[in-house]
């Protein structure tokens, strides 16, 4: 008896299971699954309207109904009444009735900040430009980890070279995935310039950032400069100018040794050292 009642209290209060399903979104499927429409063009940009079951189905949400996000549809053909404002809806304003502290962050952020000038939700990322719109996975797997780290790098081009020098990228990217990424350094929802007093990575702050991962950190050691291109004057002088030399050294090396091992070479040819034996 103590055996079935543990076991139907964990069932109670476990949360659902991967693969568990909404029947009722079946009505939507009948055309999503099929491609019918395929495309759709939002802020001049092709939109994808196929939804694959098992895609959403193994999602986080697959025991949401496709209402829950995408408010006022109805199943049949959707027309200007309901689709007005629908892409916002459902990749910005619907994630806010479950995840009300994320969105507060967000709105907060730069993020969010861009998201709100004319012509933000073409370019401003938003919640599905992270997590994902209907394959959306824990945000503490690998995969996750990896999708949002391309995310920044899709914007912040420069930034993610940087990345790539350091110790943090090379590792993450070689396949440690508890290395650390953007957002454990710059924060998820709540993203702010570094000269923000709340940003993770203000000098008010970022000893703390780096202690999470690095018990023990200081001033001196939360003072590594992550983001410093070598061949950009304009990133670091000292750095710029040390690299500079360092590739004019290493030329200047292999260059003498070439030229001196084909003297070497000519030498020995007129000299006919090769011939003898």
């Amino acid at each position: 008896m103590l055996l079935v009642a543990v076991v139907l209290w964990l069932a109670t209060t476990a949360g659902p299971a991967l693969g568990q399903t909404n029947k009722a979104n079946e009505r939507c499927y009948a055309c999503h699954a099929k491609g019918r429409p395929a495309q759709i063009v939002v802020n001049g940009a092709q939109r994808s309207l196929t939804v694959s079951p098992a895609v959403y189905d193994h999602s986080l949400h697959s025991l949401l109904d496709c209402t829950s996000c995408h408010v006022g549809f109805k199943p049949h053909d959707h027309g200007s009444a309901e689709t007005q404002g629908w892409f916002e809806q459902a990749t910005v304003t619907a994630c806010s009735s479950c995840h009300a502290p994320q969105a507060t962050g967000y709105e907060a952020s730069v993020h969010g900040a861009r998201m709100r000038r004319p012509g933000g939700l073409a370019v401003a990322p938003s919640c599905a430009s992270c997590h994902g719109s209907h394959g959306i996975v824990s945000v503490d797997t690998g995969t996750f980890r990896r999708q949002v780290t391309r995310r920044c790098e899709g914007c912040h081009h420069s930034r993610s070279t940087t990345y790539l020098d350091t110790y943090h990228g090379k590792a993450f990217w070689l396949g440690r995935s508890g290395a650390a990424t953007c957002y454990d350094c710059h924060g998820s929802h709540l993203v702010l310039p570094q000269s923000d007093p709340r940003s993770t990575v203000s000098s008010q702050r970022i000893v703390a950032t780096c202690a999470k991962c690095h018990p023990g950190a200081n001033a001196s050691f939360a003072s590594y400069r992550v983001h410093l291109s070598p061949t950009s004057p304009s990133s670091s002088w000292l750095v710029f100018t040390i690299n500079s030399l360092y590739i004019l050294l290493i030329g200047t090396v292999f260059i003498f040794g070439g030229v001196h091992s084909v003297l070497y070479f000519w030498r020995g040819r007129r000299q006919g050292l090769y011939g003898k034996h």
